[in-house]
């Protein structure tokens, strides 16, 4: 039989179904929190800095509020937006662009659009989850710019060597780590 290790208190995760999953199988009962930078930068990706259309522009607005929340009424009223932000411009998403010399018949006019309502919808279970638990960092930031940017670094420093001599200079690395103080995305 497996063993698993203790329980930790929560985990800030980028959103990938397959981790969410994990986490979610292993710990049933941990404090999953979505990192919001993580869902920032994926939207902006794809609408843009400047939006063309009022429902870009809308919702690049409310993806803004996110960082502005902290308490449960706040979190509320994001949602009550949110989903009229969804009403207002259901129609609108739906949009299809014919096709005229591709193979496709048809596709979705505003795709990206769709894709970042679809990134907001997805996360929403795990989006909130530092406003009732305090403690839950609301990013990952302390992991991206802390262990995992410094190990990356450390390798590609070091990218000739063979796997084995990888792990084991990541060992030490994380070794040499470990008294050091802890991030505060896994506790």
């Amino acid at each position: 039989m497996h063993e698993r290790g203790a329980c930790p208190v929560y985990a800030v995760s980028d959103g990938q179904r397959g981790l969410t999953k994990a986490l979610l199988t292993v710990w049933p009962k941990i404090k999953h929190q979505r990192c919001l930078i993580h869902i920032d930068r994926q939207a902006r990706a794809w609408l843009t800095r400047s939006p063309q259309t009022a429902a870009g522009k809308n919702l690049l607005t409310l993806i803004d509020q996110l960082f502005v929340i902290r308490t449960r009424r706040q979190k509320r009223r994001w949602l009550r937006s949110y989903r009229r932000w969804r009403k207002k411009y259901d129609t609108f998403l739906k949009e299809r662009t014919e096709g005229v010399r591709t193979k496709r018949q048809w596709w979705y006019t505003h795709r990206k659009l769709r894709g970042v309502r679809s990134l907001i919808t997805n996360s929403l279970p795990y989006l909130f989850t530092f406003v009732r638990y305090p403690e839950v960092p609301r990013t990952s930031n302390h992991v991206e710019g802390g262990i995992n940017s410094r190990l990356k670094d450390l390798l590609r420093i070091h990218r000739g060597l063979p796997a084995q001599h990888r792990r084991i200079l990541t060992a030490w690395y994380l070794a040499k780590r470990q008294g050091q103080k802890p991030t505060r995305n896994f506790h």
